[in-house]
């Protein structure tokens, strides 16, 4: 049997209670041993990809970013922390660059195809004061913020046909895995850095030596979120993850830790 259909739909606008599951659900680093100064600098994230690559990685690498240019410095030479660093900051500003040709490309082909608006999301955008505490967090802040640009304007050249669905769903992984892999890169090198002071003879160890390992990155469901997102103003204070060294580097999303960028 056929029914009529409706002469009017009223679609409701979400509020704000997407971001709140969102935030709900997602796990936060802890930072309670991170008493560096930190910049406020306040984003906003629109797309879904967007807001799961920051609430998933930016505060986990940030506190192994500290974990390597503080912690490590105090136990080990400071030329082989200076390797790390460079190696951090080559990766993360070739990964900003690629970012920077994507944008190009898709610009262009957006004007080539007589694009001028850009499809647009109905779930509230994430207003976020994110905590910088190194010229790393800062990269990475950017390099996020990018991906975030990049995805309303994939969305847009699918719907309009200038790119297949399977491309969009390709363009979105490969992007996605340069802020995941940076992640991933963070975390293997800061496990290397421990596995070096724990292998010090007692001897050498000064008192300074941390207790806290890096950050595995590896969160679960139902962990509060981090502060500063002005959508969940109803969650509790973070409870902090108690520290345990591990033996393996961990890989969050299955990424593969890349050896170069």
């Amino acid at each position: 049997m056929n029914h009529p259909a409706p002469t009017h739909l009223i679609v409701t606008r979400d509020q704000g209670e997407t971001n709140r599951k969102l935030l709900a659900k997602e796990a936060v680093a802890d930072l309670t041993r991170v008493e560096s100064a930190s910049r406020k600098v306040n984003i906003t994230l629109a797309s879904p990809e967007g807001k799961r690559l920051y609430l998933r990685c930016f505060y986990v690498s940030q506190a192994n970013f500290h974990f390597i240019s503080v912690f490590a410095r105090m136990k080990l030479p400071a030329e082989d922390v200076d390797k790390v660093e460079q190696e951090l900051r080559t990766m993360l500003d070739a990964r900003i660059a690629l970012a920077n040709q994507r944008i190009v490309a898709f610009e262009k082909l957006c004007h080539q195809h007589g694009i001028t608006d850009l499809a647009s999301y109905d779930i509230e955008p994430l207003a976020i004061e994110a905590k910088v505490f190194s010229m790393f967090g800062r990269r990475l802040l950017e390099l996020i913020s990018k991906v975030d640009q990049l995805m309303p304007m994939l969305e847009t050249l699918c719907i309009d046909e200038a790119i297949s669905t399977s491309e969009l769903i390709n363009e979105k992984s490969q992007i996605k895995k340069t802020v995941r892999a940076v992640t991933a890169t963070t975390r293997a090198l800061s496990l290397g850095l421990l596995k070096r002071i724990n292998a010090l003879p007692v001897s050498e160890r000064k008192p300074t030596a941390p207790s806290t390992p890096p950050s595995p990155g590896d969160g679960s469901a139902g962990s509060s979120a981090f502060n500063g997102a002005h959508q969940s103003p109803d969650h509790p204070e973070p409870n902090p993850v108690p520290g345990r060294v591990l033996s393996t580097p961990a890989t969050p999303f299955g990424d593969e830790v890349p050896t170069s960028p």
